[in-house]
């Protein structure tokens, strides 16, 4: 579930889960979220899914070595990452946090950096498109030095939706299959507020 961009004029829907944090700041409309964002049930599931199967398969594997008398470093080794594999899953799979949030006073990045990175801090954002069916692509984010220095990025293969982006400038990437809201409808809202003064 997710928070609709506001329309010019009316006050955004306000989720329940935030309704909590959002009455006590009492602030007014500018201090309500135009976008929240959080994983994508659906991927986490499909995750948990197949990490269960590999964990069983891999229980399969040390018991047959086990009976034969072969070798159970190699089937103890792939039992225990996918056992690191599948408990990541289980808690991305509880995980109802935000993950991202956009706001008037800039991109929230919840785990990844204190508070709201300023509009005026991101020096570029662009979008690729994806599979449609895994919520369409990436957003590629370039912002300042001194505000990447202060990110904890995520990785990729445990199922972080904001990660390094690779190359020499200070960039992240932003998965959308990973999400609960189309990559389209994160760049729409952000680029209301991106390029400030735009």
């Amino acid at each position: 579930m997710r928070l609709k961009p506001a329309v010019a004029g009316s006050r955004p829907p306000v989720d329940r889960r935030d309704a909590a944090a959002l009455a006590s700041a009492a602030l007014g409309d500018a201090a309500l979220p135009l976008l929240v964002v959080r994983r994508s049930r659906r991927m986490t599931g499909l995750n948990l899914l197949f990490g269960s199967l590999c964990f069983g398969l891999a229980v399969a594997s040390v018991w047959a070595a086990w009976k034969e008398g072969g070798d159970l470093l190699g089937p103890m080794f792939l039992l225990v990452l996918v056992a690191v594999y599948g408990v990541q899953a289980g808690q991305q799979f509880r995980d109802d946090s935000p993950k991202l949030v956009v706001e008037r006073a800039g991109l929230s990045l919840p785990g990844v950096i204190d508070g709201p990175v300023a509009w005026t801090r991101i020096e570029e954002i662009a979008t690729t498109t994806g599979l449609r069916a895994l919520g369409g692509g990436r957003i590629d984010i370039v912002v300042d030095l001194e505000t990447y220095a202060r990110m904890k990025l995520g990785t990729r293969w445990l199922g972080d939706p904001i990660v390094r982006r690779a190359g020499p400038r200070a960039a992240l990437s932003i998965h959308g299959a990973a999400l609960d809201t189309a990559t389209k409808s994160i760049f729409a809202a952000m680029r209301r507020h991106w390029p400030p003064g735009g």
